[in-house]
């Protein structure tokens, strides 16, 4: 079904190739994941097989391609479309349409089908992603697990013989993680297709024994079994990609003073709907706070609402001792730091090193020191080398790294994260939680949206969980991980 020979791809301004001498053979009806560090090549490959690399984006390229006997290098995109369907890691670069069910019709209304299929296909991948409930929704009012649900099932709806999914699970909960790699098995098995999986949650596979194609620098470096991979890795002392953090955590120790964060009854609406309701808590300095809860609960507007993004529609919330309601966000800017879920919605600057400065400069403290500070940082992060580089050049995970470093640059006293470690490989992650301790350490404020319940095991000192607009659980995270259990949420408790 798949076969690339001798393919390789530098885009246009990069000094190092995204892809370099792949060859790949692929049957018709595997189930293959590919893994690796951030900014490996899984994603250029992904637009490969599709090709849409070779059709908007500009670059050296060589190599065959080829997908159902298809050279995909010369064939139109709606040709290679009709076979393969690709899920991208950011699912607002491919939405096309203002609602959710206009979305999930969209593929099939340019491939003229009748009304009568059409509805019946959209149920259908609706429900196969747990999306019913959305189908009424305009996309721009969705959480970023919704908004990656309903990317799926617009894929899904089309029904190509090759489906490609760029991380399709990124923003989504345990459970409906769990649920969306079973689907995406079950297909597999009753169509009979071809499934790729570009994916960091590992543990998430075992079950299913996938091949497993693993790229370091934009190479192949393994090819094989999942199970074997992870034993040759636990051999060599290394982790596997998709493995478990190397760092253990004990959680932040709390400052005792004035609270940073105090919220009293708040209440926020957004679309005419309730999505918080009678929310109340204080978080001192020195704490790093794990925010979970299923898809749609109100942990982004959480976050919204601290910055002062989202005013109150009852209740008040003060940082540092002023009220957001009376407060410019321009000042609490100062104070608040804030790491958007979608890396692409606070990139300002045409270069690394622009954006990275960008908060600092336009609050007037870029001195010498700073710039050492961010040096550091991006050094740590692997992105000095790409300074001069534009910020869309770089990987989703190399984005979310960059938007930390332009938010710590200035020094805040709170910093929101909203899944900050989405797009990282587990080297990656534990660096910026690093980071994150250690800003803790000196007394900072973190609150982190987090789904991983091992994350917030080992970093957190406090857990926060909320379901459908409500706070259930406000406890130090042991105690927290002991309510879910009681309340049988076992996809949010962590492994061993």
């Amino acid at each position: 079904m798949i076969e690339l020979r001798s393919l390789s791809f530098c885009y246009e301004g990069s000094h190092q190739p995204a892809l370099s001498d792949i060859h790949l053979t692929i049957g018709p009806d595997e189930f293959v994941v590919v893994a690796g560090p951030s900014g490996c090549g899984k994603s250029t490959l992904a637009l490969a097989l599709c090709g849409i690399l070779f059709r908007q984006f500009e670059g050296q390229a060589s190599g065959l391609v080829t997908v159902d006997g298809m050279d995909v290098r010369s064939r139109p995109i709606y040709d290679v479309a009709d076979v393969v369907g690709l899920v991208q890691q950011n699912p607002e670069n491919q939405f096309c349409t203002l609602t959710v069910q206009d979305e999930v019709a969209f593929g099939l209304e340019n491939r003229c089908l009748p009304r009568a299929e059409i509805e019946e296909r959209v149920a259908w991948a609706l429900q196969i992603v747990g999306g019913e409930h959305l189908r009424e929704r305009m996309l721009a009012t969705l959480s970023g697990g919704e908004k990656q649900k309903v990317a799926i099932a617009a894929m899904m709806a089309a029904g190509p013989r090759v489906l490609i999914f760029d991380e399709p699970t990124s923003n989504l909960d345990p459970t409906a993680t769990a649920e969306v790699f079973g689907v995406i098995a079950d297909i597999r098995k009753k169509a009979k297709i071809l499934v790729i999986v570009i994916e960091h949650k590992l543990r998430f596979l075992e079950p299913f024994a996938p091949r497993l194609v693993a790229m370091e620098s934009g190479r192949i470096v393994y090819d094989g079994t999942l199970a074997a991979w992870q034993g040759r890795s636990q051999d060599a002392g290394t982790r596997a990609p998709g493995g478990r953090l190397a760092i253990p955590g004990s959680g932040a120790r709390r400052v005792q003073g004035a609270p940073v964060v105090r919220v009293r009854d708040l209440a926020v609406e957004r679309g005419g709907r309730t999505v918080l309701q009678g929310v109340s808590l204080e978080i001192g300095g020195g704490e790093l706070v794990a925010v979970m809860g299923d898809n749609g609960s109100g942990k982004t507007t959480f976050l919204l609402s601290l910055l002062g993004l989202l005013k109150p529609d009852e209740g008040c919330v003060e940082i540092c001792g002023l009220d957001t309601c009376q407060t410019p966000v321009s000042r609490m800017a100062r104070l608040v730091g804030y790491v958007f879920q979608n890396p692409d919605h606070q990139l300002f600057a045409d270069s690394v090193w622009k954006e990275a400065t960008f908060a600092a400069r336009n609050m007037q403290i870029l001195d010498q020191a700073t710039e050492v500070r961010v040096s550091r940082l991006l050094e740590r992060c692997e992105l000095l080398e790409r300074r001069e580089e534009h910020p869309y050049r770089l990987s989703y995970g190399q984005k979310r790294r960059l938007n930390l470093v332009s938010v710590l640059a200035h020094g805040p006293r709170l910093i929101l994260l909203d899944e900050v470690l989405i797009g990282q490989d587990p080297a990656s992650a534990a660096f910026v939680l690093q980071v994150l301790r250690g800003r803790v350490g000196q007394g900072d404020t973190v609150v982190m949206a987090n789904h991983d319940p091992e994350v917030t095991s080992r970093y957190a000192s406090r857990l926060l969980f909320f379901e459908k607009g409500h706070l259930l659980v406000d406890a130090p995270a042991v105690d927290g991980f002991e309510q879910l259990r009681a309340m049988g949420k076992d996809a949010y408790l962590p492994r061993g």
